[in-house]
């Protein structure tokens, strides 16, 4: 990726980084495409001097949230209906269900796992989520997930950044469920206390 923009004159190579990313939350294509890559890229370039650093975060910002917004969006149309995908449309309901129990929660988890920055806005879109429930997560995350990967890309090696996010790829599926489980625990354990004091009462 990096030897792609590298050929590119900056205002172009910040045209197409945009591209990318808003295509890899926007489309379904976007599973295959590499949007970490091109953080750390624009984040090198940065380093080079080739596009300021602010601009780079501001691009990159810019384009994470208008992707997740236009996932969102497709969703939406799709709601009621009763799959979200042809594909399989028997294993979508988990994670309807999912999104339906812990909203802001899966959101701003999703934002940081591959292909569930792809995913995760549009099936938010298809279980019915309040847009304003959705942006309130998703904005902020999507944010701060450009910013993050731009600026440690900055001041690392791009190989050690890409390190990190191959682990953060393969680990933070289980992340996500392992905190899932957490939530789901502890809010079971104040339901419970309630039940207790209201049959105490």
């Amino acid at each position: 990726m990096s030897d792609l923009l590298g050929q590119l004159s900056p205002p172009l190579l910040l045209a197409v980084a945009w591209v990318f990313l808003v295509a890899e939350a926007g489309l379904l294509i976007g599973v295959a495409l590499p949007g970490t890559s091109v953080l750390v890229a624009l984040g090198y370039f940065s380093h080079l001097g080739v596009v300021s650093l602010g601009t780079a975060v501001a691009v990159a910002a810019c384009a994470a949230v208008v992707g997740t917004q236009l996932s969102y969006l497709w969703g939406r149309r799709r709601e009621g209906a009763p799959s979200f995908h042809r594909l399989a449309p028997g294993r979508w309901d988990r994670p309807r269900e999912l999104l339906g129990r812990y909203g802001r929660w899966a959101v701003a988890g999703g934002q940081w796992i591959g292909s569930a920055r792809t995913l995760t806005p549009r099936l938010a879109g298809w279980a019915g989520m309040p847009y304003r429930t959705f942006v309130t997560a998703s904005l902020p995350t999507a944010c701060a997930w450009a910013a993050t990967l731009v600026i440690l890309s900055y001041h690392l090696a791009p190989e050690v950044i890409q390190q990190i996010t191959t682990h953060l790829t393969v680990a933070g599926p289980v992340l996500v469920v392992a905190w899932l489980l957490v939530v789901w625990a502890v809010r079971a354990r104040l339901k419970a206390r309630t039940g207790t004091r209201q049959t105490i009462g």
